[in-house]
């Protein structure tokens, strides 16, 4: 009788624990601008004056907005999901996971996953690795990297490369399938900053799919580029996590990630 005792007396104790508060906001102000970032663990939001900037809770509404009913359209069928990972924060830029998948009619549904990096004083997709990162040293890492060279199918112009445009039209997609054709896009926008080392950041690259076959699929190269004097204290600050964090350190951050999906009512399902 006394351990059975013991084991109510226990249950009762863990049932009467008090549930943990919540962890508070954390916010910090970006060196050298008015924009003021708020990080919790359901959301991100970047705000100058009060206004978002940026924020990932909020695209909601426009999510919701691609599965408003139109007359005659059968929507008893379609779904729809999608969801934001952040993975770091420096100075400006957040880079963040997305993936969306679903179906709204066609042949066949969609599904995409790729990285993102935007500049929140700036309109989305305006921001460039290229224009912050000398082409010259992107090129050269993006040539030594195994996976890149694996699938080379122009040795001679692989070799004479001398844009990230030419070094993509000169790789084959091979059987996984890689997106080299919009591999631009990718060198540009699709990236993430991983860690520091020495005087370089460690950049994650994400590629997509080549053809609808394929969907979904993502294939993340790894480059280290030379850090620019200019960029080596908001890199520091955010490796330190006083301003923002790197890509290790996002789960130590606990950096936000949201959900959002869509499916048709009972009443309208068939």
């Amino acid at each position: 009788m006394a351990p059975m005792l013991m084991s109510s007396v226990v249950m009762v104790m863990l049932l009467a624990a008090p549930t943990p508060a919540p962890v508070p906001a954390k916010t910090w102000k970006v060196t050298g601008s008015d924009v003021t970032f708020e990080l919790s663990s359901k959301d991100l939001r970047a705000l100058r004056g009060g206004k978002e900037l940026f924020g990932l809770r909020s695209r909601e509404k426009e999510f919701l907005s691609n599965f408003e009913a139109e007359p005659d359209t059968d929507m008893s069928n379609w779904e729809g999901f999608e969801s934001y990972k952040v993975l770091s924060v420096v100075g400006p830029w957040v880079s963040y996971e997305t993936s969306n998948s679903g179906y709204t009619g066609g042949a066949h549904p969609y599904a995409h996953e790729g990285y993102v990096t935007e500049d929140v004083t700036k309109k989305p997709g305006t921001f460039s690795l290229l224009d912050v990162f000398a082409e010259k040293d992107v090129l050269k890492a993006l040539k030594a990297d195994a996976f890149i060279r694996k699938h080379i199918h122009d040795e001679d112009a692989f070799k004479k490369a001398r844009t990230v445009q030419a070094l993509m039209a000169s790789l084959q997609p091979g059987e996984d399938c890689v997106g080299f054709l919009s591999g631009l896009d990718a060198v540009r926008r699709s990236v993430a900053f991983h860690h520091l080392e020495a005087n370089k950041v460690a950049v994650r690259i994400a590629f997509g799919y080549d053809n609808e076959a394929c969907r979904g699929n993502k294939f993340v190269v790894g480059v280290l580029l030379p850090l620019p004097v200019a960029l080596r204290p908001a890199f520091e600050r955010a490796a330190k996590r006083e301003e923002g964090f790197l890509m290790k350190d996002a789960k130590a951050a606990q950096a936000p990630a949201v959900d959002f999906s869509w499916e048709p009512s009972d009443a309208t399902k068939p």
